[in-house]
């Protein structure tokens, strides 16, 4: 599900804007903590030096008086003098800052007894680290701690620094969007030149089918479109050729005919051409439009369909028998495959003077042999003989009102139902045509 859903372009813009999200968050988080240290900010005055003072007299108070003085050298900071003396010098002011000292020392002072007193230097004016002095009373030695209230520096929200730093990050998100995003599309803009330049020219040139699903779904699209109406071409092309060839002959005899002055007697002969002439244009027509595909679909029961068929060749004076299963449903156009299994049994009469039906039913699927024992067809062109507008010669080249379409019908209308048309060669001699058809799941 997660695959597929970064498979679509919503997805990988998706992507592309949680990465670009992530990315300019850890790349601000490391500006900060890399320029200013502090960040996020200590706990509140006095709180940190309360609690500083507060462990360093717990600590004096336990060890041997021999060891003082390293712990109070080990203590001392820049913001923090910690010093033993006999007589120190108390100040006498107690001004907000010191009183807030005081109060929090009280809070956090493990020995109650501890006699401490806390007082602001210089009059608590100057802001300075050292303006605030703790007094601890250790015997004969007085513990003399000097701080202050050490001004803590914000990040300035309208610094040139911050604003440089936003200002960097926009650009990179917007360039990594930007780059991201001209990634996704790229595919979509060689579909619009490769459509453009088919339309100027129609010349098949597969398209690679890359990018998110829907873009590789649209180019499968456009692929198949270049196929089909580079095929569709060809078909007209050849077609219109095949017309104009078969027509001159009927043409001339009728123009003949009625140069004579005399149309009467040879009216039968007339009427004969034109319907040769219909029935190439029909044929032509039928297979350029595929009506087969605007059919709907429903069931049919094929082997009373085959039953059928055969026996209306046999009264018609064909030998055609049929050997397979009574009933075999099948979920189909019913018109484009009865058109394909009369065209193949057709031409079986037409090339040769017997022909065997057999259906078959297994593996999910339903095959049906047409066999005749015609002269068959060359194998070298039985590819060939699939293409529309196709006819072999001699063989195959007198038929009446053919323009090479029966075949490339049936292959057509087969492959609309998802089956596949064969041609084989029969021993001693003839063509087997196989028809492969897929039959619906059983609980359909």
């Amino acid at each position: 599900m997660i695959n597929r859903l970064f498979g679509t372009m919503l997805g990988q813009i998706l992507a592309i804007i949680a990465g670009a999200s992530v990315l300019t968050f850890l790349l601000f988080v490391v500006l900060l903590t890399t320029l200013y240290p502090t960040i996020p900010p200590p706990p509140p005055w006095p709180w940190p030096n309360a609690y500083r003072i507060a462990a360093l007299i717990d600590n004096l108070s336990v060890v041997p008086p021999t060891d003082r003085a390293s712990m109070i050298a080990a203590a001392s900071q820049p913001d923090l003098t910690v010093r033993l003396t006999q007589a120190p010098l108390p100040c006498a002011a107690l001004v907000a800052d010191a009183r807030d000292l005081q109060e929090a020392l009280a809070g956090v002072v493990r020995d109650p007894t501890t006699n401490l007193t806390v007082h602001s230097c210089d009059g608590g004016q100057a802001s300075s680290i050292d303006n605030i002095q703790v007094l601890v009373a250790f015997g004969d030695q007085t513990l003399e701690i000097r701080t202050g209230r050490r001004a803590i520096h914000w990040f300035p929200l309208g610094s040139p620094t911050f604003v440089g730093i936003l200002l960097f990050l926009c650009i990179a998100v917007v360039a990594m969007s930007a780059w991201a995003v001209w990634r996704v599309i790229g595919p979509l803009r060689r579909l619009s030149d490769k459509a453009d330049s088919f339309g100027r020219d129609i010349a098949v040139a597969a398209l690679d089918e890359e990018g998110p699903l829907e873009i590789r779904r649209a180019a499968r699209a456009f692929n198949l479109m270049q196929e089909r109406i580079a095929r569709s071409v060809r078909d007209r092309t050849r077609m219109l050729a095949a017309i104009s060839h078969d027509l001159r002959t009927p043409l001339t005899r009728m123009r003949l005919q009625l140069q004579t002055g005399d149309a009467g007697p040879l009216q039968g002969r007339l009427l004969r051409d034109i319907d040769l002439m219909q029935s190439m244009v029909t044929s032509a027509l039928d297979f350029l439009s595929g009506r087969f595909e605007q059919e709907d679909e429903e069931w049919l029961d094929l082997g009373v369909l085959l039953t059928t068929l055969c026996d209306e060749f046999e009264e018609a004076g064909a030998v055609v028998r049929y050997d397979g299963p009574e009933r075999i449903r099948l979920f189909c156009r019913p018109n484009a495959i009865t058109r394909a299994l009369t065209n193949l049994i057709e031409n079986g009469c037409q090339f040769g003077t017997e022909v065997a039906v057999h259906a078959a039913v297994a593996d999910g699927r339903v095959v049906i042999d047409v066999a005749d024992n015609g002269p068959g067809i060359p194998a070298d062109r039985i590819e060939d003989v699939l293409e529309p507008f196709v006819r072999l010669d001699p063989a195959r080249s007198n038929r009446p009102g053919s323009v090479g379409l029966g075949l490339s019908i049936v292959k057509e209308a087969v492959a609309a139902h998802g089956g596949t048309l064969t041609l084989l060669a029969r021993q001693p001699k003839g063509l087997v045509a196989r028809l492969t058809l897929p039959l619906p799941p059983s609980g359909r």
